[in-house]
């Protein structure tokens, strides 16, 4: 079955890939003014769970949810150090730590997992992919740069 589900993220990374390639935008205008201004402080998020299995992270500025396709859901789940033990309400202080935040414009600035970790931007935010298909669980942390609104 961890094949299958290897064989399933690989292909959703491979999706989200083209996807981001194909429809990528130059962060310049065709005047090579800029399309959008850089927040040279943006938050930085880190996030941190022990992981055996795959699923997803939507989160907006309402708050976050944890949606879990195969195997146990995440334990030890941290954002900013912070524990968040019940993954089907929003992290603690969500409102406050994301307040004045473009979640829309999030990235992932540095990952560490032994398999795939991808974001994917929503109309509302964004999707935080966490799939770990070798056997057994394994330490994932990610760090999400998420600017300021201008």
């Amino acid at each position: 079955m961890k094949p299958f589900i290897l064989l399933m993220c690989l292909c959703a990374m491979s999706f989200l890939w083209a996807a981001g390639s194909s429809s990528s935008q130059s962060s310049f205008g065709g005047d090579g003014s800029s399309a959008a201004p850089v927040d040279p402080n943006p938050k930085l998020l880190r996030i941190t769970a022990t992981v055996d299995g795959s699923g997803r992270l939507a989160f907006t500025l309402e708050g976050g949810r944890y949606h879990r396709k195969y195997w146990d859901p995440p334990s030890d789940m941290t954002i900013d150090g912070v524990p968040w033990t019940d993954l089907s309400k929003p992290p603690p202080g969500w409102e406050a730590l994301t307040e004045g935040l473009d979640l829309t414009r999030a990235r992932i600035v540095k990952r560490e997992g032994r398999d795939l970790i991808a974001l994917e931007l929503t109309d509302q935010g964004f999707d935080l992919y966490l799939c770990d298909t070798p056997n057994g669980a394994a330490a994932y942390e990610v760090t999400v740069a998420i600017p300021h609104r201008l």
